[in-house]
């Protein structure tokens, strides 16, 4: 008679499980070397089994001889998820997948999928894009633009933008060398149990040296960086990781299948691909959503007819919505429409207060389509609610950052350029106004071309960092207070720093109740534009404490 419990494991049975569970007496374990499936369906016991996990494995999903019976794992995992629609199921096998030469577009599309996914992607502030790889710069090139009349007009200016970048990175690098000379900089070095600082010519042995020239390289590349950025098109590939369970990625699969750019159908069936190795059941339904590919046209449709005589009014870049009680209808439908215009929270709203009745009911009717299983969700407008609500403007740059909090409500308008662009002061400084304002010059002209020959979403590609974006968040006040004291800090861009700064100023004055919320906010406005120095001396002392020495990077 086989034992009931998890402590009446047979000795063999013990050995069997010792190449997957950490320790095999234990009540606290980690499991490995199984597939991702195995463990899902294995986990997924836990709810229905008296016993515990280690029996369930070594009894359910290990033959005799102790090798894993994955055919029992998958089917178990098509029965619960794809048969009896148990989607909490399909949240316990989780597998790392990396995407590479992926569009800047792309990553925010990606990234916009909250729930379920860690991502990390290349970052513009610290790599530079200034060398051809196998002979091209690296920015996508969208079939649909390829397959147009546009193509060639498109790779001309896109490379004649990264031809510009790559020619800025040593000016503007030597324009912060002078700022703050290799000389003045210093570093934390730890002497007699104390922490100081120590400039080059305090430096004592080749350690420190090294952790010195390393630190100020990096110091200096991440800080030109930060602006020259600022002409790097939303084309530009990037490079990125994802860890994410069974659930992220089939609604990331459905959700790049259902959208208008080639690029991301490209993508969903390489995704598919790569994870049909490691989670296939998880992402065996995974498909285009007809529901939510319709609906977002019929909404933009409609949207972009109410507004396209409308002209865009001007309006702060940081603004704290003021919310009418009797309003929630007016809000909810202006939060509809906000993503497919190019217009204002408070502007779209007042609109909608002069519509008709029958007019704001096609707006909602639409909006919700024609669902026709509980898997067809309206669009995440339905989610508006919060307390605190901000339309705000930045850079597409700063967006990229700031996009990163997922506790909370965002929705962004297109990438466009009808509200204009910023230029870093320190171009100027280096004698590259001109060039530079050719690149924005140029990419405006082929974005109207784009969007001129029906290739509206693909215009996209043509932006720039910094061409302006508008977006709105929504949120509590306790995720207020972490967003704004974590993107305040020193080693912050100083645009989004400003945006934040912004935001807890507006919220204070209507609410100085709450200072103690974000106490730990930094008003500071930092010299020269090298807010990384500071970061970078802990950094060498960390290494000098280490013995490890970040080469790579310089």
């Amino acid at each position: 008679m086989k034992p009931k419990r998890t402590d009446d494991l047979t000795e063999q049975e013990k050995e069997n499980l010792s190449s997957y569970i950490s320790d095999v007496d234990a009540d606290v374990f980690v499991i490995s070397n199984l597939n991702p499936e195995v463990v899902g369906a294995a986990l997924a016991r836990y709810s229905r089994a008296p016993t515990g996990l280690k029996e369930t494995v070594v009894r359910e999903f290990l033959n005799p001889d102790g090798t894993p019976n994955e055919v029992k794992g998958t089917e178990l995992i098509d029965r619960v998820v794809n048969k009896f629609g148990d989607d909490s199921v399909a949240e316990l096998a989780v597998a790392p997948l990396c995407i590479e030469n992926v569009s800047n577009l792309m990553t925010k599309i990606i990234e916009d999928c909250r729930i379920g996914g860690s991502p990390i992607e290349e970052s513009t502030r610290y790599v530079l894009y200034d060398v051809k790889r196998n002979d091209q710069w690296r920015y996508v090139r969208p079939e649909s633009i390829m397959k147009s009349e546009l193509a060639e007009r498109y790779v001309q200016t896109m490379d004649f933008l990264f031809e510009t970048y790559a020619g800025l990175v040593e000016p503007m690098q030597e324009l912060f060398r002078k700022k703050l000379s290799a000389e003045k900089f210093q570093i934390e070095v730890e002497r007699d149990g104390q922490v100081i600082k120590a400039g080059a010519d305090d430096l004592v042995d080749d350690g420190e040296r090294r952790a010195h020239r390393l630190a100020y390289s990096f110091t200096m590349r991440s800080a030109a960086c930060d602006v020259i950025r600022c002409i790097l098109p939303a084309s530009t590939k990037a490079n990125m990781g994802l860890v994410g369970n069974g659930r992220f990625y089939s609604s990331l699969i459905t959700k790049l299948l259902s959208q208008e750019l080639d690029e991301g159908w490209l993508l969903a069936e390489n995704i598919r691909k790569a994870l049909e190795t490691q989670i296939p059941t998880f992402i065996k339904r995974a498909g285009k959503n007809d529901y939510l590919a319709e609906n977002q046209k019929k909404i933009r449709d409609l949207s972009t007819s109410l507004f396209k005589d409308v002209p865009i009014e001007t309006v702060p870049e940081v603004a704290l919505i003021e919310d009418r009680v009797e309003g929630y209808t007016i809000n909810l439908l202006a939060n509809i429409i906000f993503p497919h215009v190019q217009h204002s929270t408070t502007q779209i709203r007042n609109i909608v207060r002069t519509l008709t009745e029958e007019k704001r009911s096609e707006v909602l009717s639409t909006a919700m389509g024609e669902r026709e299983s509980k898997r067809d969700r309206p669009p995440r407008a339905f989610e508006y609610g919060y307390p605190i609500n901000f339309d705000v403007i930045t850079g597409f740059a700063e967006y990229r950052d700031l996009q990163r909090h997922r506790m909370l409500t965002q929705q962004r308008q297109d990438m466009n350029v009808s509200l204009g662009y910023s230029v870093p002061e320190e171009i100027g400084e280096i004698g590259k106004s001109e060039v530079v304002q050719e690149c924005f010059e140029r990419a405006e002209s082929l974005h109207g071309e784009l969007v001129k020959a029906g290739l509206i979403r693909e215009a996209q590609y043509a932006t720039l960092f910094n061409h302006y974006i508008r977006w709105n968040m929504g949120m509590n006040a306790r995720e207020l207070g972490h967003l704004v004291e974590l993107r305040s800090q020193k080693a912050g861009h100083p645009k989004y720093r400003r945006t934040v700064q912004m935001m807890t100023k507006l919220y204070l004055q209507r609410h100085p109740e709450m200072e103690a919320l974000v106490k730990f906010v930094d008003y500071n406005d930092y010299n020269e534009g090298i807010s990384r120095a500071e970061q970078e001396a802990r950094t060498a002392r960390k290494s000098l404490a280490s013995g490890v020495f970040d080469d790579m990077d310089c």
